[in-house]
Formats: C-alpha cells, structure tokens, sequence
C-alpha cells in the first residue's frame, strides 16, 4: 500500500498520527450531553422548565429537594408556584388571579 500525500495526520491505514481524533472524541462527547440536556429540555413544559430552574437556583437535586424538611420545601414551593404564575401569565397573558382554573388544578 502506498501512503496518502498532502493530508497531513492520517497514514494509509487510516489511523491518525496526530492528537487530532483524540480531541475529535472529547468533541463528540460533549456534543451528545448538550444534545441530551437539548432534548430534555425540549420534551418539558415551560412550567416543568421553571420549576427545574428554581431547583437549580438553590443547587437542589430532584432528591435533595424531596429530602428537605417540610419549612424549607415549603419556601422552596412557593418560590416555584411564583414561577410557574409568571410562565403563565407570559403565556396567556391572563393573571393567575383571573383565571377562570384554580391554581390547584392547573398544577395538578
């Protein structure tokens, strides 16, 4: 077999001679999480998204936050109904307030 000219990292068996596929790799890996987190992202509610942002906020995990005592999960509940309320209302248009839905089965 004769070695490809002009294109420099790549022998005939095509292997790289360089650090190029290494980093290649890392790239790819870095895509499919960001991928991942897109489509988790994508698949939630807008509602769902505000609750996941006040969790974060306070650096909670789905587990963490269902392990704190009920005063502070309480805090923590009212912070996210605040945001949900406001992902409502940017949504609709309509104030919570006015809703002819009770914020009770609107939330489940």
């Amino acid at each position: 077999m004769s070695a490809i000219t002009g294109i420099t990292g790549i022998d005939t068996s095509g292997a790289s001679t360089s650090g190029a596929a290494a980093t290649n790799g890392a790239s790819t890996t870095n895509f499919d999480a960001i991928l991942e987190a897109f489509k988790k992202a994508a698949s939630e509610t807008p509602e769902e998204r505000a609750r996941d942002a006040v969790l974060k906020k306070h650096d909670l995990s789905e587990e963490d936050y269902k392990k704190l005592p009920p005063k502070q999960k309480d805090a923590i509940d009212k912070e996210i109904a605040e945001a949900v309320r406001k992902v409502h209302e940017r949504k609709t248009g309509v104030a919570i307030g006015d809703a002819p839905v009770s914020v009770e089965k609107m939330l489940g």
